[in-house]
């Protein structure tokens, strides 16, 4: 059971290949370029454990103890940023190609370049496991041998197992939104905002001062 459903996931992963760059190459329009960086506060609720109960026998022994878990709510803050050209919301890879910070750009598609090639090898072991584990279980099975049968679901679930953390490893590489310090994007903006719960303060960006040198 553990191998069939280990065999859809693959499947759905096989067909869906990987995770497309989401730079898009949009124009530059000469508009401004913005980073936006926003906090704010949050709450999630989680089930705590209130009170610890000990539990003796007769004779005052303790034989072990329970928890008792009640809902509770959490306070947390949140921090992100974001890239813009006028007010349209960029790409991180697309704002340094803009911003004339090639380097930047280039060091972002590398990671990206690197995070498909995850996908495709852990496409391409999740599958081959699925196949290896069904031929063995299926030797196994046609010879009535069940250690053949066993190695076959163990063999094909430990090799598929191992390709899909190596796709979903890529695949977070490559739907990360930033892969270069926030320091990074300051240097090639023309304004760098600093919004908290909705209230903005605007400051001038690096990237006027970077243009006047060259």
């Amino acid at each position: 059971m553990r191998l069939v459903t280990i065999c859809s996931v693959a499947t759905t992963i096989a067909l869906g290949a990987c995770v497309p760059n989401p730079a898009t190459d949009v124009a530059a329009s000469g508009e401004t370029l913005r980073v936006q960086y926003s906090t704010g506060t949050g709450t999630y609720v989680s089930n705590d454990v209130v009170s610890t109960t000990v539990h003796k026998d007769a004779d005052g022994n303790e034989v072990g103890s329970s928890d008792t878990y009640q809902p509770t709510e959490h306070a947390y803050q949140w921090s992100d940023w974001k890239y813009f050209q006028g007010r349209e919301e960029l790409d991180e890879q697309d704002f340094y190609r803009i911003a004339g910070d090639q380097e930047a750009a280039d060091k972002v598609a590398g990671i990206r370049a690197g995070a498909a090639k995850k996908m495709k090898y852990g496409a391409v072991i999740a599958t081959a496991g699925i196949v290896a584990g069904l031929a063995f279980a299926g030797f196994g099975q046609s010879r009535d041998n069940a250690s053949f049968n066993t190695l076959g679901y163990t063999l094909g679930s430990v090799a598929s197992t191992g390709g899909l953390l190596v796709w979903y490893w890529g695949s977070n590489q490559m739907n990360k939104k930033h892969h270069l310090p926030s320091s990074r994007a300051d240097q090639n903006a023309d304004v760098v905002e600093d919004c908290n719960e909705g209230r903005c303060v605007r400051a001038r960006g690096g990237h006027n001062r970077r243009v006047g040198e060259r």
